[in-house]
């Protein structure tokens, strides 16, 4: 009886090792395990065989890979020589991570601070199906995924006046609906991920966008736009806008809409002053462009340093009909958090919206209150 008995538990139990052996060998999502890696001076070039190479960077979002380099050559260095340059680094990146979905090139003046402020010399933006002929198309004058410094600048459209304009902070009506919002676009490392992210599940965000990134990354604006998402004004340079007079504070955003709709062949009809800081001037330069300014009815905190888990649990706890969240999109625990906030979410059945989608009509425009 022992023996007969403990037969079918010595097969349960074998069964039970294959399974969790070939659990164990299963492959999860590409790339998913990569942890984030950043590379400074020697380090770098350590890894990307070039001297002029100052940075290296490769992020995953657990299905591709994509690196971003940053180089330093010297003032004066002729176009043709910064295109063989960015070329060759494009090709090293891709031989040192045979397995990246994308390769970004950002050229600096040697000695100059690679910061927002700073207007690089060149930028490139290269997927692995443009890899073979980059460096011809660069030479030939013909690839489109670059920019430089001193090209003819891109021609200004026209501002819009769009009506409604008001301030507000969450959709109306009660449908379950939700928008995801991200701000600080374009980013050369980042804003790739997650838009691949969010294609994989099929949503639609809004982008809020720095004028000076966009002219400096102008073709991730337009990946923007062709992916179905919302772009909208975030100001040029990323100032507190309640510190500034109110003609820069015109300034300011009529330079960011002109160039987004220059961008996008589309008038720009929302904005999300930088920080959230709102004053009397802000609120009537908006209002004269014709911009609705869109604030948040969620913030999970994801420039605070807070794990992907904790903006889940965040997102997910504060959940409700018409929220806005406020995210960024040069944030590593977002883009690890995103697809199980999605997941969350459309298990509740919520669908996901961009602002426009879900901004209050002229009647409802005026209650629409701070949560």
């Amino acid at each position: 009886m022992v023996l007969k008995a403990a037969r079918p538990l010595a097969l349960v139990a074998a069964a039970l090792l294959l399974v969790l052996l070939g659990l164990a060998a299963r492959p999860g999502p590409r790339n998913g395990s990569s942890s984030p890696l950043d590379l400074r001076g020697a380090a770098a070039q350590a890894r990307v065989p070039l001297p002029q190479v100052t940075a290296l960077s490769v992020r995953g979002n657990g299905f591709i890979r994509v690196a971003a380099l940053a180089l330093a050559v010297p003032a004066g260095t002729a176009p043709g020589a910064q295109n063989a340059l960015a070329a060759r680094a494009v090709e090293a990146a891709y031989r040192a991570f045979p397995d990246l979905a994308e390769v970004d090139v950002t050229l600096w003046r040697a000695g100059q601070r690679a910061a927002p402020a700073s207007a690089p010399l060149l930028t490139l933006s290269v997927p692995a199906a443009a890899r073979a002929h980059v460096a011809r198309a660069l030479g030939q004058g013909t690839y489109t995924r670059v920019w430089r410094a001193g090209a003819a600048p891109v021609a200004l459209a026209p501002t819009r006046p769009a009506a409604p304009t008001s301030v507000f902070w969450r959709g109306s009506g009660p449908m379950r609906t939700v928008a995801l919002t991200f701000d600080d676009a374009p980013h050369p490392l980042y804003t790739p991920l997650l838009l691949d992210l969010l294609r994989r599940a099929g949503v639609r965000a809004t982008f809020f966008v720095i004028g000076r990134g966009a002219e400096h990354y102008p073709y991730f604006v337009q990946d923007l736009v062709r992916a179905g998402h919302l772009v909208g004004n975030h100001s040029y340079a990323h100032r507190p806008l309640r510190a500034l007079p109110p003609a820069e504070v015109r300034r300011e955003l009529a330079r960011t809409s002109a160039l987004l709709g220059a961008l996008t062949s589309q008038p720009v009809t929302v904005f999300r002053p930088p920080g959230g800081g709102l004053s009397p001037a802000v609120r009537q330069a908006a209002a004269a462009q014709g911009l609705s300014t869109v604030m948040w009815s969620q913030n999970p905190g994801d420039y605070l340093g807070r794990t992907p888990g904790q903006l889940q649990r965040a997102f997910v706890q504060q959940l409700r009909p018409g929220q806005i969240v406020l995210l960024h999109d040069n944030v590593d625990a977002t883009l690890q958090a995103l697809p199980a906030m999605i997941r969350a979410a459309q298990a509740q059945g919520y669908a996901f919206e961009t602002v426009d989608a879900m901004r209050p009509d002229a009647a409802t425009l005026a209650g629409t209150a701070r949560p």
